[in-house]
């Protein structure tokens, strides 16, 4: 069955295309045919090539415009009336459609395009189900190589040494933090972005000038961290991932980013505040005698203030 490509194949597609791979090697890596690959590349990319992020941005924008002047239920204004009113949990969408004389498969495309408020009026509420005794499918693309969060040293492990990062984005409107911190000292970095994407957090690392000399990054595995090769080739550092679900793998950054929440509650438009406004409150973390480390603050057991140059 046809699926469109994702936001974290187009992730892969322009790590290959960085690294001058053919767009055959690129198709092997996300089980697509080259020509998908040379399609998406065409369509998508831009003057100054191909970038995930803006081709997935596109790609989102161009097929919600596709079929707008065709879509039957949109075009009809009392359909939609008619459907909104019958639907109900004990009311199969499939008796509705039966009545309007339009295919089942017609509603529910249009409440999931459309009119997603009407989810709680499906017999399922909207939730996927899944065949009793199925597995998911395994993960393809750029998460099929990756190391294990097992495979890290020792100094990382047992929290013996200071460079040893584990990150993650914190999620807001129109923009998001790409937060670090290191195991040993809770020392934390973090990072105004323009998105989650991958691109956007692969310039906000290497310009960073703590994270450049790490020795080490733990992840998880979601599209943000999709260049994690680049990261070891400009940092020389590994790059490590949790495994799928798993986020308590990486607890020393999840309790950072439940303070720095305290600060930036879910819901901020990060676009109204700049970088020096996170510096404040990433400073006053690394100031602030920790417990944990014996009340001595997180930039004292760095070694580095986090102002220093």
């Amino acid at each position: 069955m046809y699926s469109h490509i994702s936001r974290d194949e187009r992730a892969v597609i322009a790590d290959g295309l960085r690294h001058d791979e053919s767009y055959a090697h690129i198709a092997g890596r996300i089980d697509r045919n080259k020509g998908a690959v040379w399609r998406e590349v065409k369509r998508n990319g831009g003057r100054r090539g191909y970038r995930a992020g803006k081709a997935d941005r596109r790609a989102v924008r161009v097929r919600a415009q596709s079929k707008t002047g065709s879509r039957l239920v949109e075009r009809d204004t009392a359909l939609a009336t008619r459907l909104s009113g019958s639907l109900e949990p004990l009311v199969s969408p499939e008796v509705v459609a039966k009545e309007e004389g339009i295919f089942a498969n017609a509603v529910y495309a249009w409440i999931y395009r459309s009119r997603r408020d009407l989810l709680p009026s499906l017999p399922q509420r909207g939730r996927k189900r899944r065949i009793y005794g199925s597995k998911r499918s395994k993960n393809k693309g750029w998460t099929a190589n990756v190391r294990q969060i097992s495979e890290r040293p020792a100094g990382a492990d047992n929290r013996s040494r200071v460079g040893h990062f584990e990150g993650d984005t914190i999620r807001g409107r129109n923009g998001a933090l790409l937060a670090h911190t290191d195991r040993k000292s809770r020392f934390e970095v973090a990072r105004l972005v323009p998105d989650e994407g991958a691109d956007a957090s692969f310039v906000a690392l290497t310009g960073d000038r703590h994270l450049v000399s790490a020795k080490s990054f733990t992840y998880d595995r979601g599209s943000t961290f999709a260049l994690w090769r680049m990261v070891e080739e400009a940092t020389g550092a590994k790059v490590y991932f949790a495994g799928p679900y798993r986020p308590w793998k990486r607890g020393t950054n999840e309790n950072a980013n439940g303070r720095l929440r305290r600060v930036f509650p879910k819901g901020t438009d990060f676009g109204t505040i700049t970088q020096k406004d996170v510096d404040r409150a990433v400073w006053t973390m690394n100031h602030t005698p920790r417990k944990c480390l014996n009340w001595r603050t997180p930039c004292m057991v760095y070694g580095k203030c986090c102002t220093s140059a």
